[in-house]
């Protein structure tokens, strides 16, 4: 579904991006993290074709970023810079929906799916933070694109618009098919979403599988140092160990077996903000 290839980009002297590769298939969620100033904004906005890299190409559904038939496939929710202040949301989805050759139903439609109805003839000038990313979301998917690229998509957003947007970033994902790969810094969030992670760090994609998320890891601290050897568990030290939900019981039963005793069962967390630190080194 996406395929990316060498991709290289310089801004001045400064390496940016360093011959990027990846391909994700299709109806999968992908996320991209990273310190501010990393790139991901630059990666996508290569990827859509609104910053031309010094090397290499970007495919989507078998067609390059390059071709006019590539937009009709693929939303892309930037940043509220690129909206209008003196026009409104209405004014915004119209223009877009037109592009498409969409009905003006199709506004009212997606207005009230994602909730920025109510304010849909207000000028952005008179928006909130939130309300713009509501509009954003809008218009990126008024055309029920294939692939969605979203960068930053919960900016912004009050406890109840994030839900929002959440299902139906979900719903687009699992129940139509749509390929999503998201920027964000909400690490929980993306722990919700993805199944995949790419952190850029030096100019480099390292990429993580977070399928494990669907599994409870516990950390068990010892009373003594750990002294059995017939059960596969990670050993983060002498008295500590992680397992899984479905091993617990068994190792209980071996640290019990084996004299030893235990302090404490705490559960883990080994989503994204784990691997941010690890990775980061913080």
């Amino acid at each position: 579904m996406i395929e990316v290839k060498q991709l290289t980009k310089y801004f001045g002297k400064q390496c940016v991006l360093n011959q990027i590769n990846f391909s994700i298939e299709s109806g999968s969620a992908i996320g991209l993290v990273a310190p501010n100033g990393s790139g991901k904004t630059t990666l996508m906005s290569i990827m859509m074709g609104i910053l031309t890299a010094n090397a290499g190409t970007v495919t989507m559904n078998q067609l390059s970023n390059t071709t006019q038939g590539f937009y009709r496939q693929v939303g892309f929710m930037q940043d509220n810079s690129i909206l209008y202040p003196h026009l409104t949301g209405y004014d915004h989805l119209s223009f877009v929906a037109k592009v498409h050759g969409l009905s003006s139903e199709t506004i009212q439609t997606i207005s009230e799916r994602v909730g920025n109805a109510p304010f849909l003839h207000k000028k952005v000038e008179e928006y909130s933070l939130g309300m713009k990313q509501q509009l954003l979301f809008a218009i990126a998917t008024i055309h029920q694109p294939q692939i969605l690229l979203l960068d930053e998509p919960f900016n912004g957003l009050d406890p109840t618009n994030v839900i929002k947007i959440r299902q139906l970033i979900l719903e687009m994902n699992r129940e139509k098919g749509v390929t999503i790969f998201m920027s964000s810094h909400n690490l929980d969030e993306i722990d919700r979403i993805v199944s995949r992670i790419f952190f850029l760090k030096d100019s480099q994609l390292i990429e993580r599988d977070m399928t494990h998320l669907q599994t409870k890891y516990y950390c068990i601290s010892l009373q003594k140092n750990w002294g059995v050897a017939d059960l596969f568990v990670e050993v983060l030290n002498d008295r500590q160990l992680i397992v899984t939900e479905s091993q617990l019981d068994a190792t209980l039963r071996a640290i019990h077996q084996s004299g030893n005793g235990v302090c404490a069962i705490d559960p883990v967390n080994i989503g994204s903000e784990a691997l941010f630190k690890e990775i980061y080194q913080l």
